[in-house]
């Protein structure tokens, strides 16, 4: 394990310590708290300040903050381990390519734990897409309002773009692969940090063939909302997380009459991709998102951020005055 983090030992620990042919040899953790340490005995790992001194092993889990991933995944394979990474897979497409190609020269598995892509509602979502359940699909919208509060994630060093990189990359993975297709263009506007703590994410925009996408990913509003509209000639689905659960999305949708013709209940379940990981490790199965797989999601922040800057620097925008008629800011 490089890294073991909160959401490392809530979402994937549980799954490693009942896989009966899955054993914990080491964890790299600098900054040890209690449930670390306690985690280590009791499966009796390793555990090391510095991932050099892992012990060896045949797969790794980096769960790191966000910026060292790319570092980590370079280690992890150098030492010829099948490789499980937490998104965003890494910052830098430069990265993201060089990792996939260092992977599959080596032939070892490779994963990124974008779990929307095992959720029921997701996969039935893309199901009805593909079937032309709701027509000719034109328009996606998304919404995700909340970030953290505190810790690494708001360290630009450590945790990259704030919620456009933490957040907003899940919806750049998960809308490209419901619509089986690849955006042509990317516009975005961010909103500006405050202080030396990340930005506070923004609009982002996405032009495919004949669909459009607005993307909506700020860390304020209604705390960790998550939704997910795809508009059809014929109908409408809505796939949105309740708030009470941390993954599991419930999938709606509506026929062009706007009846409901069909809802799946969020499923709560956690450890899907730690699960799909370890079998496919097991035996020689796939994943649902490999490395390759993943590049994608980070070619969109990456243009997303750069698109930004060029429109930031560009000026564009239109203020109004008291009387409600345009003026050039």
């Amino acid at each position: 394990m490089i890294g073991c983090g909160g959401f490392s030992r809530r979402y994937h620990v549980p799954t490693l310590m009942t896989d009966a042919r899955a054993r914990v040899v080491g964890i790299y953790d600098p900054y040890p708290n209690d449930d670390v340490r306690d985690l280590a005995r009791r499966s009796g790992a390793a555990l090391v300040d510095r991932p050099e001194d892992l012990p060896d092993a045949d797969a790794a889990l980096v769960t790191t903050p966000h910026t060292l991933h790319a570092a980590h995944v370079d280690i992890s394979l150098d030492r010829g381990w099948a490789t499980l990474v937490d998104k965003p897979f890494v910052m830098k497409t430069t990265d993201a390519r060089r990792l996939r190609e260092k992977a599959d020269r080596k032939g070892l598995l490779n994963a990124v734990a974008f779990n929307r892509r095992l959720d029921p509602g997701c996969r039935r979502t893309r199901e009805l897409i593909a079937s032309g359940s709701i027509g000719a699909v034109r328009l996606v919208q998304t919404v995700q309002l909340g970030y953290e509060r505190s810790g690494w994630f708001l360290q630009p060093e450590l945790g990259g773009g704030g919620a456009f990189t933490g957040r907003g990359t899940h919806m750049a993975d998960i809308v490209p692969w419901l619509l089986r297709r690849t955006p042509r263009s990317v516009r975005s506007r961010v909103r500006p940090a405050l202080g030396d703590r990340s930005d506070h994410g923004g609009f982002i925009e996405l032009e495919f063939d004949g669909v459009e996408c607005q993307m909506t990913c700020i860390d304020q509003g209604l705390h960790m909302w998550d939704e997910i509209r795809v508009f059809g000639e014929d109908g409408l689905i809505e796939l949105r997380r309740p708030l009470h659960l941390a993954t599991g999305w419930t999938m709606t949708r509506w026929a062009s009459d706007g009846t409901v013709a069909e809802v799946l209940a969020a499923e709560p379940a956690t450890g899907w991709i730690t699960q799909e990981f370890l079998g496919a490790l097991h035996d020689g199965g796939t994943v649902s998102c490999s490395f390759a797989d993943a590049v994608l999601s980070v070619q969109i922040i990456e243009a997303a951020f750069e698109s930004a800057r060029r429109m930031q620097g560009a000026g564009i925008g239109v203020g109004l005055n008291s009387d409600a008629s345009a003026t050039r800011p």
